[in-house]
């Protein structure tokens, strides 16, 4: 079986590389876009997520709720989108970060799988903070910073690696573009 350590970032064809810079960046404004929708929706305060997904509970005075619990179709909606896209996401990134030449196998790997099970904990704690618990809160709080901090590191060392080829690495089993 070939090892993937024959393969870097740093020697992709500078073509390509310009490409995958282009993606790698309309991306992170994408998510970064997506992160500043959570904060205007939810405050991004526990309190203002719990009442985004639970909705609140009404004045005395007017007796009508300001927002109204989610409906599950719509966390059906969220989780379903949100899933598939941060899996496509984070399978790009992932694959991207194993032919990272700054990163030992062990940093490589739990930068490739650990998003995945923060996806997993961070939609699926809506349902809990929905259904079960406010508490839930706490636990979508937490997956969700290690995902989005995984997402900026990894959204780092590629940009880094990419745009800041050495030139020696250019002289492995890529070779540069001759113009053609």
């Amino acid at each position: 079986m070939k090892s993937i350590n024959n393969f870097s970032l740093s020697a992709i064809p500078s073509p390509i590389g310009r490409i995958l810079i282009a993606m790698v960046i309309t991306l992170a404004l994408g998510v970064s876009l997506g992160l500043m929708v959570v904060f205007i929706t939810t405050t991004g305060l526990p309190s203002g997520i719990t009442v985004h997904y639970q909705g609140d509970s009404p004045d005395d005075i007017d007796l009508i709720p300001d927002k109204y619990p989610m409906p599950i179709k719509e966390l059906l909606i969220t989780t379903h989108n949100h899933i598939l896209s941060f899996t496509f996401i984070f399978g790009f990134l992932g694959l991207l970060i194993q032919l990272s030449s700054k990163l030992n196998s062990k940093q490589k790997q739990l930068l490739g799988i650990e998003p995945f099970i923060s996806i997993i904990l961070t939609f699926g704690s809506m349902w809990g903070i929905r259904f079960l618990s406010g508490s839930f809160v706490w636990l979508m709080l937490l997956s969700s910073a290690i995902m989005y901090i995984s997402f900026y590191i990894m959204i780092t060392i590629i940009l880094w690696e990419l745009m800041f080829r050495e030139k020696s690495a250019q002289s492995g089993l890529f070779k540069p573009s001759t113009g053609r």
